[in-house]
């Protein structure tokens, strides 16, 4: 018979494979819709000539946009790029961050951005982009400009990494990877089999799973406090949320303070958000809700687990951190003192 708690395992468990499954799809169609930047990316840049420069009708949709240009001269068009600092609207300082060439290539000119630092070569290489309006303005402004701009090309090669984004793409990839087999497989896992949750496991302990869920479910359905994704009940802390589902046993209380954090906006304090930290053996519930509802359920743990210790203090927080053992025994060895078992 499957108990309360194996079911809601199942359900969390189901939804996390479907998120996952999303998810996947979700990049596998953002990666095939990005064939021709992948395959610029591995297979560019291209070496591309006159004539295959004057086939292109559309350099948005040109199957070859990861470019290796060779021509026989470049031409400084003075045009520059500058990067501007000010302070309180005032200019401080300006510096240039990119300049503008025509390569000649056969009896055209293709122009080309580089940094400024960058020393301008026969070959150029870079991404064949449209020329920006503010671009062709600058340039072709007198009239021998405008005689000549039937010569050019209406795109330009713009500096910087081509690959970049790509590179990118892949740590990106690396990492969903990663994140799917840290928590996607045991997702699936739990939902073939919730019996192989870690919670079912910590529960061994608890007595007869049965009377466990049964009890577990009670209190979640009349619990004495409902906040912050958690419901808290004489015995039990329950978690129930689209994504988590976890259980805690208000015996296995350890340690259970107030934090508060302080809220701004440009330094302008804006308020404060209460929550009550409440750590057992096997995990830790952190309640979000109003100031005097944390102090009720502090006073209430401290009421039904007197052994645990309540309050925060630097000392506490660093014992707890580092000497876990430590904390730990000194809990039990209160716990002993007042005799639970």
């Amino acid at each position: 018979m499957e108990t309360w708690i194996l079911k809601k395992i199942r359900a969390v468990s189901f939804r996390r494979v479907l998120a996952w499954g999303v998810a996947l799809v979700g990049g596998l169609l953002l990666i095939t819709s990005n064939q021709r930047y992948l395959d610029n990316f591995v297979n560019g840049p291209f070496t591309l000539s006159p004539v295959e420069l004057d086939a292109i009708d559309d350099v948005e949709t040109t199957p070859r946009y990861f470019a290796r240009i060779t021509g026989s001269r470049v031409i400084d068009t003075g045009l520059r790029e500058y990067s501007v600092s000010s302070n309180a609207g005032v200019e401080t300082s300006r510096k240039v961050s990119g300049e503008y060439y025509a390569l000649a290539v056969g009896d055209r000119f293709l122009v080309f951005k580089t940094g400024s630092d960058a020393n301008p070569s026969n070959t150029v290489q870079g991404r064949l982009v449209p020329w920006p309006s503010e671009l062709a303005g600058e340039l072709f402004d007198s009239k021998e400009m405008k005689d000549l701009q039937p010569r050019f090309y209406t795109f330009y090669v713009q500096n910087g990494s081509f690959r970049i984004g790509g590179y990118w793409l892949i740590v990106g990839a690396i990492v969903f990877v990663a994140l799917l087999v840290w928590k996607g497989l045991p997702a699936w896992r739990h939902w073939r089999d919730p019996s192989t949750h870690p919670l079912v496991a910590r529960m061994t302990c608890w007595g007869d799973p049965l009377s466990v869920a049964v009890l577990a479910e009670r209190e979640f359905e009349t619990p004495r406090f409902k906040a912050g994704g958690w419901r808290l009940g004489d015995t039990y802390l329950v978690q129930s949320s689209t994504f988590a589902f976890d259980v805690l046993r208000v015996r296995d209380l350890l340690w259970a303070y107030k934090k508060i954090t302080k809220h701004s906006v440009n330094f302008i304090p804006t308020g404060k958000s209460y929550e009550a930290i409440l750590t057992c053996y096997g995990g830790s519930a952190v309640v979000k809700t109003k100031e005097k509802v944390v102090d009720a359920i502090l006073t209430f743990a401290h009421q039904r687990a007197p052994w645990a210790v309540i309050g925060y203090s630097d000392e506490l927080a660093g014992l707890f951190n580092k000497q876990q053992a430590e904390f730990v025994a000194a809990v039990e060895q209160r716990r002993r003192e007042s005799g639970e078992k």
